[in-house]
């Protein structure tokens, strides 16, 4: 389909400017969108499904229908200077061909829009070190990295360079220079990406995603060499994050990892978006600090699964609190005091079910009777 890149670009504008986040197009069964987290069936959609994709893939992924078939999915983002950009991620399935497309403002929002907390904002102006941002997909993650990083260019002289597979925001001149450069494009991988940024003497690197010991590795040393990088990860909670960021690495890595992590590690940020009752979402955040307690607990005792546990009660504990740390259980506490969302709504998305009730009974919430 020669048209398909401007049939996609206008449903992009169209399903942007209706606050969805993203399209799904099939072979077989239409078209969908999903909006509040909330996956919906387009009607009347009578455009033909495979073709559409097919010409997707033939005008943004690089070696086209042959990455397919070569390797069953593929990558890739587009501009067709609408409204809104896309990133698509097409694949092979049972039904034929399938592919979904991320909606992409071109207007990054501000971490003021995004109710941002100081203490996370600032982490951004922090010298060197390491940051991560961790949650699931379609948690926010991209976004929050994007509004603080625009920030730091629309308001200091200084050098960042992001590295993405692949890119989504497209940040706007500022005061700083800003080096985009994607995964699969324009550099092989994250890792020999990161080594080539620390030639360019950035200030901030942005790893769009640490999902190996290769990544992880030179995320650190380059932590360690003065830059501030700040990365993804896929995990739940903080604690979390520091488990599955060890186990990348073989057992006779990981105690010199947990030194190096220790001594490198500025923050984590976990969070996750909660449908609003009126329609919308709301962000919940667990946000912990490296404070000399916590890097402790990051050297480890030998026993992971403790280690975990260990970290999860820091966060909920009064020292937790008195050095500025939110658990994930807290934030949607307030967030149901608030009333932002709905009481069954945060015991679905909490984990520690009693660590939740207690947040509530500390902000005054009244419980009510639920069926185990």
């Amino acid at each position: 389909m020669s048209n398909a890149l401007e049939i996609v670009s206008s449903m992009l504008d169209q399903y942007g400017d209706f606050k969805a986040s993203d399209i799904h197009l099939t072979s077989n069964r239409g078209a969908y969108f999903v909006k509040d987290k909330a996956t919906r069936k387009i009607p009347d959609f009578h455009l033909d499904g495979g073709a559409l994709i097919q010409g997707l893939v033939d005008g943004t992924v690089a070696g086209g229908m042959a990455e397919i078939d070569g390797y069953g999915q593929a990558d890739a983002s587009f501009d067709q200077a609408g409204k809104y950009r896309g990133r698509l991620a097409v694949r092979r399935e049972q039904g034929g061909l399938s592919c979904t497309m991320r909606i992409i403002s071109r207007d990054i929002p501000t971490t003021k829009t995004l109710g941002l907390p100081t203490s996370v904002v600032n982490l951004i102006a922090r010298p060197s070190g390491l940051v991560w941002f961790v949650g699931q997909t379609g948690s926010g993650k991209s976004t929050t990295i994007a509004s603080m990083t625009n920030l730091w260019n629309q308001q200091r002289e200084s050098s960042i360079y992001t590295l993405e597979k692949p890119i989504e925001y497209i940040y706007p001149e500022g005061k700083s220079l800003v080096v985009q450069r994607e995964v699969g494009v324009h550099v092989g991988s994250f890792a020999e990406g990161v080594e080539n940024a620390k030639r360019s003497h950035p200030r901030i690197i942005i790893v769009g995603e640490i999902l190996n010991a290769e990544t992880a590795r030179s995320a650190l040393l380059a932590a360690a060499s003065g830059h501030l990088v700040v990365s993804t990860m896929h995990a739940g909670t903080a604690a979390e994050a520091v488990d599955s960021f060890i186990s990348m690495f073989t057992p006779e890595e990981q105690g010199l990892v947990r030194t190096q992590l220790a001594q490198t590690l500025v923050g984590i940020v976990a969070q996750t978006l909660i449908a609003k009752p009126g329609g919308g979402l709301a962000m919940a955040q667990e946000i912990a600090f490296n404070t000399q307690t916590f890097a402790e607990l990051l050297r480890g005792s030998g026993n992971r699964s403790n280690d975990t546990k260990l970290i999860q009660q820091l966060l909920l504990s009064s020292q937790g609190k008195a050095d500025g740390m939110v658990a994930m259980e807290e934030s949607i506490a307030n967030l149901v005091k608030t009333e932002q969302i709905t009481a069954d709504s945060g015991y679905s998305i909490a984990r520690d079910r009693s660590a939740f009730e207690e947040k509530l009974r500390q902000l005054g919430v009244p419980l009510q009777k639920r069926v185990a």
